[in-house]
């Protein structure tokens, strides 16, 4: 008999708190939308998008949103709108218990900044997704110029086509090229050190550093972490030791060389 009371006693305060909540919900999606915040959550290493840039996207959508009922609102329409964005790599919005819209957006944050042999000019995230230059903000990132030629539609491309495997007739120059400014992105030394990669009229890779007045050319893509890994020996053991302004080149083209000349 205890135990059938005790069992009455819980069910009845599941089916309150059910009904407690279902009328709260009811109550909130009647609640009146009177004010929109954005914040943009990593603002302090890019500003690619401000407040007023995402609430003009959502003004794009004609979705009417302040004295709205909540319960009307479309969020998720707009969010998966907001990610749609080159720029924007999340959205989340939600409402608080009075009825504020809260819009929280994650930005790419872009790791390469590519000028192509035509001179266009566009950014690159981490995850190969293109992002367009902003009038308002210039990420200071590595650079790759050169001859460097798209081999697909840049207007019709969100993301980086690129293949596990560089064969074919293809030119992946810019493949390569994304993938060592990964390599170098995710190694501190090499973020630090290098500034730009070049690549020349025979489709060799050059290397501008910020430290040191030289040129360091790299040659071939194939085994780069390889050169890079002599190169950083060298930097260690040779450079430290004599001065980091005493060459005007330093050839990586060879296998287990480093080839140098002075000034």
């Amino acid at each position: 008999m205890k135990r059938f009371k005790h069992i009455a006693l819980w069910g009845g305060f599941v089916l309150y708190l059910v009904l407690a909540l279902s009328f709260v919900g009811r109550k909130r999606e009647h609640t009146i939308c009177s004010k929109v915040k954005v914040q943009i959550l990593d603002s302090l290493q890019d500003r690619f998008v401000s407040s007023k840039n995402i609430q003009n996207y959502i003004y794009d959508l004609d979705i009417k949103v302040l004295g709205e009922p909540v319960g009307s609102i479309n969020i998720r329409r707009m969010e998966s709108y907001l990610e749609g964005k080159p720029v924007i790599e999340q959205a989340e919005m939600y409402f608080t218990a009075n009825g504020d819209l809260n819009i929280e957006i994650d930005q790419r944050n872009p790791i390469l900044r590519v000028i192509n042999k035509k001179g266009r000019s566009y950014y690159i995230d981490r995850e190969g997704v293109i992002i367009p230059l902003s009038s308002k903000h210039a990420s200071h990132v590595l650079v790759a110029s050169g001859e460097i030629v798209e081999f697909f539609e840049l207007a019709k491309i969100r993301r980086l086509p690129c293949p596990t495997r560089f064969d074919g007739n293809k030119d992946y120059t810019l493949c390569k090229i994304f993938e060592m400014a990964v390599f170098i992105h995710d190694h501190p030394f090499w973020k630090s050190q290098i500034e730009q990669i070049y690549v020349n009229e025979k489709g060799e890779y050059e290397l501008i550093p910020r430290v040191g007045g030289h040129l360091i050319r790299l040659g071939s893509y194939s085994d780069y972490r390889k050169k890079l890994r002599n190169l950083r020996a060298f930097y260690q053991k040779g450079l430290n030791n004599v001065g980091w302004n005493q060459y005007l080149e330093i050839n990586l083209k060879y296998e287990d060389q480093i080839i140098c000349t002075k000034r």
